[in-house]
């Protein structure tokens, strides 16, 4: 199990040192990226100025110039896989180095994969340089190794989570730069603004100025009243409109700007396409796990089913917390498009969350899985892993198999943040 990995032992005092260029020999964390396009690198970098930013002596450099490192004990490994397995322009001698060099002292390693389940030898490379130090006496695993699919921000950012979670931090990363902006600014026009609800929580159905490609599952970047501090929401199509959830939050300047909109207000906004979380249309059964305003691509998704078996786990704090998206479900529900909705309540009843109905579920979710169904997952990222934690212990006590075994075989799509 991945808790077994876990050492949550105290992070060391951050060092006061305030310096960026620190060398190979003087840096504590060691940063390598493989990348081919660019893609992986932005990540690495992005997680090596949060290390900085929080006292942290660190060096990061390409996996090619692999090294000795005289004061390190950390080194954590990002890199893609380029064509049938292999690896990418930074990374080719990699191999060879690795086994001609003994390191200094013993480090503890973590590897994260980049790739495409699109492909056959989805991330294979790291796949590999995840075995070599495995294999090795000279390091010692830190955390499991994780894959990337697509860029996708939100898988990137579970692995952050594990991170913060093994290393006892709360590290921060801005991966800003490698959201994939698809599309241009454009106004979009106020439909609807429901009344926020006791959870201060409400749908905007916006219609944009000019016609846009866009689906279920996409990411609507809204620019605030000052034109600044774009905030990323998951959204829903109905017909030709954007749906989404918002649940407003005093210190929120996004929200807050959302929750005053009126009826024909005009915002600025871009989609960005989320290929990694779009509906899929060839599977036995979906199962849509979310929670609070992560229902929201959801209630599009329902309306684009036409052959699978479709439930949706929602969880929230109390059972009227679900009336903004009941009528949703109902309508999906009597139109034959979904076959039921199940509500974990925090508050309320046996007040429960979403990975509990999981357990409850357990054999009806190893079936599922089994058959090739796919598990949809938006919301918070504490529910993410919670879910992720249920999922893979049911697959390995249920089928023998680690959960990534199934996210490698494209079932298993995450939206969290």
């Amino acid at each position: 199990m991945l808790g077994k990995l876990f050492n949550k032992s105290k992070e060391t005092v951050p060092n006061k040192k305030s310096k960026k260029d620190w060398s190979k020999d003087e840096a504590e964390y060691i940063l390598l990226h493989g990348s081919q396009s660019g893609g992986t690198e932005v990540m690495a970098k992005a997680f090596f100025k949060s290390l900085i930013s929080e006292g942290k002596s660190v060096f990061i450099d390409e996996l090619d110039n692999y090294s000795t490192y005289e004061n390190a004990s950390h080194l954590i490994v990002f890199t893609s896989t380029f064509g049938a397995g292999g690896p990418p322009d930074t990374a080719t001698e990699f191999e060879d180095i690795f086994y001609s060099i003994s390191p200094v002292n013993p480090l503890k390693f973590a590897v994260v994969a980049f790739g495409s389940t699109s492909f056959q030898d989805f991330c294979q490379f790291g796949i590999d340089v995840d075995s070599w130090f495995e294999s090795s006496d000279d390091f010692e695993r830190l955390l499991p190794l994780v894959k990337v699919n697509n860029q996708s921000a939100s898988d990137f950012r579970g692995w952050i989570s594990l991170w913060n979670r093994t290393m006892n931090t709360d590290l921060k990363v801005d991966i800003k730069q490698s959201e994939k902006s698809s599309s241009k600014i454009e106004g979009f026009k106020v439909l609807s603004n429901q009344e926020i609800n006791s959870d201060e929580t409400h749908i905007i159905k916006l219609r944009p100025d000019n016609e846009i490609e866009f689906q279920s599952g996409d990411l609507l970047s809204v620019l605030s009243k000052d034109g600044e501090n774009p905030r990323l929401y998951s959204i829903a199509k109905i017909g030709n409109d954007v749906l989404l959830s918002v649940r407003k939050h005093e210190q929120g300047i996004c929200s807050v700007y959302l929750s005053n909109l009126k009826e024909g207000d005009t915002i600025k906004a871009s989609v960005e396409q989320n290929k990694s979380f779009h509906f899929t249309h060839d599977a036995p059964s979906v199962w849509m796990i979310g929670n609070g305003t992560g229902v929201a691509p959801f209630l599009g998704m329902m309306e684009e089913n036409t052959s699978s078996y479709l439930k949706l786990i929602w969880g929230g704090r109390q059972e009227s917390s679900f009336d903004l998206y009941k009528p949703f479900a109902e309508k999906a529900i009597d139109k034959g498009l979904m076959d039921h909705y199940e509500l974990a309540l925090s508050r309320a009843g046996k007040k429960q969350y979403v990975q509990d109905i999981l357990v409850e579920k357990q054999i009806e979710v190893s079936k599922a899985l089994d058959s090739g169904s796919v598990f949809m997952i938006c919301g918070s990222m504490d529910m993410q892993n919670s879910v992720l934690d249920v999922l893979d212990e049911i697959a390995n006590d249920k089928l023998g198999k680690s959960l990534s075994y199934f996210q490698d075989n494209g079932q298993l799509l995450k939206d969290c943040y």
